[in-house]
């Protein structure tokens, strides 16, 4: 009994594993059955089912199953990048050019990374509204202006 649970498991985390692609289900199955859901409960059932199938990197390596080359990293991501570097950031921002700013446009997929930096300078005090904002807000301004 305990290695069927360990192995469930150990699926269902690899599944879990997949959702740094473009939403938070991830390629697979799960993906292509509950296209056009949202909410946590969905996303938990599609990363689950991706798990419990197996198929995440089978649609990786074949490109199926809703797996979109350079697809653009999840909210989740710049959120965690913005609050990491939220200071350097906003320097980055306000200069319109620099090392987190770049790195910024890099993990958005940004084509056209000149107009991408050009434009939240010239929208810094609508990113940065005040020195409390947090970094979940900045985030989703930024990611607004990525696509």
């Amino acid at each position: 009994m305990n290695k069927k649970f360990v192995t469930v498991a150990a699926v269902v985390l690899v599944g879990a594993s997949a959702g740094v692609f473009a939403d938070n289900i991830g390629p697979g199955l799960g993906r292509v059955l509950l296209k056009g859901k949202s909410g946590k409960l969905w996303e938990f059932v599609g990363t689950t089912l991706n798990g419990l199938c197996g198929n995440g990197v089978f649609a990786l390596t074949t490109g199926t199953l809703g797996y979109e080359e350079g697809a653009k990293i999840a909210l989740v991501d710049t959120k965690d990048f913005v609050a990491d570097n939220m200071d350097g950031l906003a320097q980055d921002i306000a200069m319109g050019e620099g090392e987190y700013l770049d790195v910024l446009a890099d993990m958005l997929s940004v084509s056209d990374k000149v107009a991408f930096k050009n434009t939240l300078k010239e929208n810094f005090n609508n990113i940065y509204t005040s020195s409390d904002v947090s970094a979940a807000e900045v985030a989703a301004k930024i990611h607004s202006y990525a696509i």
